[in-house]
């Protein structure tokens, strides 16, 4: 546990960049990041809150966000030590929350709104939660039907609770839970990478679901066919919520909304054809408990169960309980595929079988791209690439571009204390970069900070599609040139964030937004004051870091931000709302900034960027021919003998195909363009059953 917690509070001062007065909120980002990576809530606004209600009753909240899939409102409350060794005790608990409960309650019915200073941020957001609370919750969208209050610590609980009992607030029902010091360490061990739970199917079937097994006992991957009646699929999903969702899945329908006003027709009106108009489920867990009987195999638990297609479907079913008091759903049934993924390999495995359950919606707009070869190519080139030692320094170091969950942290743990060190001196932990911080560097500098501002989840979606398309158009813009570019975009963020931080007219609250107009306001003042000119980003890479000209630009437009955020004229009420609006951008567009003169020299010529770039994917399609090479090479010859012998003949091979195939076999090396097109070849006999797709990485 100490050596955990050592790591957990380098995180924070990490953050916090050595001010004191900052730590409880690098404490609640520290927690927001782990829990939006496990998958437990996503795009959390950190500020932290608190006042005197009535009687002098201390109230207080670190955070808290709007969970729209599940129309939820998350509310964060926090008991921060700040130290080793201590301790959260039941009753120290009971308080926090107590100091949560009594913020949203004493806010929805107006008495924070009335009586705190009116242009602080505890009024701002007692307002804004009086008004979130009062919308009718008959909509579909924009309301609240429950609270999820979640107590973060960097203590530990010593009986392990992890929850205390539900009741409810403001006349909507409320759960409570704790994550302690020891449950995010359970979850940074735990090989699903997510908070483990398990849905026990018999509280609301007695006897279990019954099911068809759709695979034989002798298959890695187990996959049970079932229709599960509509009360228990949405009791289910009133009790686990957007937990139960996949992320993407999660992120289409708070992006899009949740109720298929089709299917609530189909609810009231014809029930019982449900099943028949109605696609279904595709579902994956970590773990199937089944019950033979005399009746056939039956489901009474699933580990890690997660709806992976058709959570418009659960959410809509939910939704007509919740709104049509009274009315059956006896007659609703709903189809449903169930896959059993392996806990070490769960994300990848799920990403894929969403990827391909959801290729005919929406969703593949983000979910192609969640396992895409954009990522596995990011994190590549951040392997192999070093960056170059700032002044100062003698010791080189890499970007560890984290394209799934733990990486870092997993292959820090691979090894000894000795393998630690090492790791940690190639690989720094404030060098690590996830992709949805990659999303967040790319959209600010791309002058989109509104969009940065919607919360990390939603804005990934948004980079994601645009990375998408460009990857379709020409994928060899994307080598080592972009990767330099991107970490040099982070260095800018990283770095305005810390001198906003050290600076005399910041006090605490919407870093994260000023952070972001920051960046943005400053690419769009060069784009104005120097249209023939581009900021040299490979000078940012060589020096790692920025000049103290940028710096001191960078946070003289901040202070500007911020007053364009904050403005007491600005048309919505809460800053981090208003943040997210397009016409928060186009105001900040509009507001005078100042540059120092000496940013000229942190220039290029534009005719030389360009040059640059070409000379980038000259350089990109090198690097691509040679890992065709490599790969080709890399396939076992009895798997080439396999393909002539069984796909010759069956019209899936050109006699070109098969002359570079025996080219291979014959152990001659292949060149760029042959190995190319022997590897697609593979890959259509792979399609067509001719070999198994792991043998391509054999």
């Amino acid at each position: 546990m100490s050596d955990f917690y050592d790591e957990f509070a380098n995180s924070i001062h990490i953050r916090a960049e050595g001010n004191s007065a900052f730590r409880l909120e690098a404490f609640g980002y520290e927690a927001a990041d782990r829990l939006e990576t496990a998958e437990v809530v996503q795009d959390l606004t950190i500020v932290p809150l608190q006042c005197r209600g009535r009687n002098r009753s201390p109230l207080r909240i670190l955070g808290y966000a709007e969970d729209t899939a599940d129309s939820s409102l998350v509310v964060m409350c926090s008991a921060f030590y700040d130290g080793p060794g201590a301790k959260l005790t039941k009753t120290d608990a009971r308080v926090a929350f107590k100091a949560g409960v009594g913020f949203i309650e004493q806010s929805a019915d107006g008495y924070l709104g009335e009586n705190l200073e009116i242009s602080s941020n505890e009024a701002e957001h007692a307002t804004y939660f009086r008004d979130l609370l009062r919308r009718d919750p008959r909509n579909s969208l924009g309301k609240v039907v429950k609270f999820k209050f979640i107590l973060v610590t960097d203590g530990t609980m010593s009986d392990r609770i992890r929850s205390i009992d539900s009741d409810e607030v403001c006349g909507r029902p409320a759960t409570y839970s704790i994550w302690d010091l020891r449950r995010f360490e359970d979850l940074a061990k735990s090989e699903s990478g997510q908070d483990d739970y398990d849905v026990d199917i018999t509280k609301w079937l007695p006897d279990g679901l019954p099911c068809l097994p759709a695979t034989s006992s002798e298959s890695p991957t187990q996959s049970y066919l079932a229709v599960i009646p509509g009360h228990l699929l949405a009791g289910v999903f009133n009790e686990y919520g957007s937990q139960l969702l996949e992320s993407n899945v999660r992120t289409f329908l708070s992006a899009r909304g949740k109720v298929n006003r089709g299917i609530q027709r189909t609810l009231a009106n014809e029930p019982e054809m449900f099943l028949a108009y109605n696609n279904g489920l595709t579902t994956t867990a970590t773990g199937v408990v089944v019950r033979e009987t005399p009746e056939g195999p039956r489901i009474t638990s699933l580990h890690n169960w997660q709806i992976v297609n058709g959570g418009q479907t659960t959410a809509s079913l939910a939704h007509f309980i919740r709104t049509q008091r009274g009315t059956s759903v006896d007659h609703v049934s709903v189809p449903m595929k169930l896959v059993t993924v392996a806990p070490e390999g769960a994300a990848d495995v799920v990403s894929s079988i969403s990827r391909y359950a959801n290729s005919q919606n929406a969703v593949s707009e983000a979910d192609l791209f969640s396992n895409s070869p954009f990522h596995v190519r990011l994190e590549q080139i951040s392997r192999r690439l070093r960056a170059p030692a700032p002044d100062g320094h003698h010791v080189q170091s890499k970007w560890f571009y984290e394209r799934a969950r733990g990486q870092w942290e997993n292959q820090r743990n691979a090894g000894p204390a000795s393998h630690v060190k090492r790791f940690e001196l190639e690989y720094p932990k404030k060098q690590r970069v996830t992709k949805t911080d990659w999303a967040k560097y790319a959209f600010s500098w791309s002058k989109r900070p509104h969009e940065v501002s919607r919360g990390a989840q939603s804005n990934f979606m948004a980079f994601a599609k645009l990375a998408a398309e460009m990857w379709e158009k020409d994928e060899d813009q994307f080598g080592d040139a972009y990767f330099r570019a991107g970490v040099a975009k982070a260095i800018i963020f990283t770095e305005t964030r810390t001198a906003i931080m050290a600076s005399e007219w910041y006090g605490t609250g919407y870093l994260a937004n000023i952070v972001t107009y920051a960046v943005a306001r400053f690419a769009y003042e060069l784009e104005q004051r120097f249209p023939k000119a581009k900021y040299d980003l490979e000078k940012v890479w060589r020096t790692q870091g920025i000049s103290a000209a940028s710096r001191e630009s960078l946070v003289s437009i901040a202070r500007s931000m911020s007053e364009v955020l904050t403005d007491p004229t600005r048309p919505q009420a809460n800053v981090t709302q208003w943040a997210k609006q397009e016409e928060a951008w186009k105001r900040a567009q509009r507001q005078p900034v100042t540059i120092d003169p000496r940013v000229e020299a942190d220039l290029v010529d534009a005719a030389e960027v360009r040059a640059r770039t070409v000379d980038a994917k000259r350089e990109r399609v090198i690097d691509t021919g040679l890992e065709a090479v490599t790969r080709v090479m890399k396939v076992r010859k009895s798997v080439w003998a396999d393909v002539l012998r069984e796909a010759s003949g069956a019209g899936v091979l050109s006699p070109t195909d098969l002359d570079i195939i025996k080219v291979v076999t014959s152990g001659a090396i292949p060149s760029d363009r042959q190995a190319t097109r022997a590897w697609r070849a593979l890959e259509r006999c792979v399609d067509e059953g001719f070999v198994l797709a792991d043998d391509l990485s054999a």
